[in-house]
C-alpha cells in the first residue's frame, strides 16, 4: 500500500513531457489517470496543434492519408479503438475540392486496460501517421513515434 502511494506521488511530481514538434504540427502526450492498478483503464491522449496554415486529414477523408494513431502490439495492454473528433469541411482552393481536415487544435484519445507491467511502470508505445498540407502543397506522409509511461500500483 505504501509503495502505491509513493509511486502515485512520484508520478504526480514528474514534469510534463515536452511536446513533439514536427514541421507541420505539435503533439502533447498525456495519460489519465497517471497511475492504475493491474486491470485498470487509462485514457491515452494526444493533443495536436497544426502549425499556422497547415491541416491534416481526418479519418473518413477518401484519397488522402488520414491521421492515425496505432499502438504497438503488447500482451500487457488491451486497447480499444482510438477516438477522433469530427473533421471540419475545408475547401482546397487549388483543387476546388471539399475535404475533412483538422486545421485547429484537436485531441485523439484511446482507452487501454493495463493487464500487466514489469515493475511499477508500464510504457505504451505507438506511432502517429499523418499527411499535412497547406493551401498550396501536400507534404510527404510522416510517421512519428509516441509513448506514454503509466504508473502501476
Amino acid at each position: 500500500m505504501l509503495s502505491a502511494v509513493i509511486v502515485a506521488m512520484l508520478l504526480a511530481q514528474e514534469p510534463a513531457k515536452k511536446p513533439i514538434e514536427t514541421a507541420h504540427l505539435s503533439v502533447a502526450i498525456s495519460a489519465s489517470p497517471a497511475a492504475v492498478a493491474p486491470g485498470g483503464k487509462v485514457t491515452l491522449q494526444l493533443d495536436i496543434t497544426p502549425k499556422p496554415k497547415m491541416h491534416v486529414y481526418s479519418p473518413g477523408q477518401e484519397g488522402y492519408i488520414a491521421i492515425a494513431l496505432t499502438l504497438d502490439a503488447d500482451p500487457g495492454v488491451t486497447a480499444a479503438k482510438a477516438k477522433y473528433p469530427a473533421g471540419e469541411k475545408y475547401v482546397m482552393p487549388a483543387l476546388n475540392e471539399t475535404m475533412l481536415v483538422y486545421a485547429k487544435p484537436f485531441r485523439i484519445t484511446q482507452d487501454v486496460t493495463v493487464r500487466s507491467a514489469t515493475g511499477d511502470r508500464k510504457t505504451i508505445k505507438g506511432t502517429l501517421r499523418y499527411q499535412a498540407c497547406d493551401d498550396q502543397i501536400c507534404y510527404l506522409p510522416k510517421t512519428v513515434p509516441v509513448e506514454w509511461t503509466v504508473g502501476v500500483k
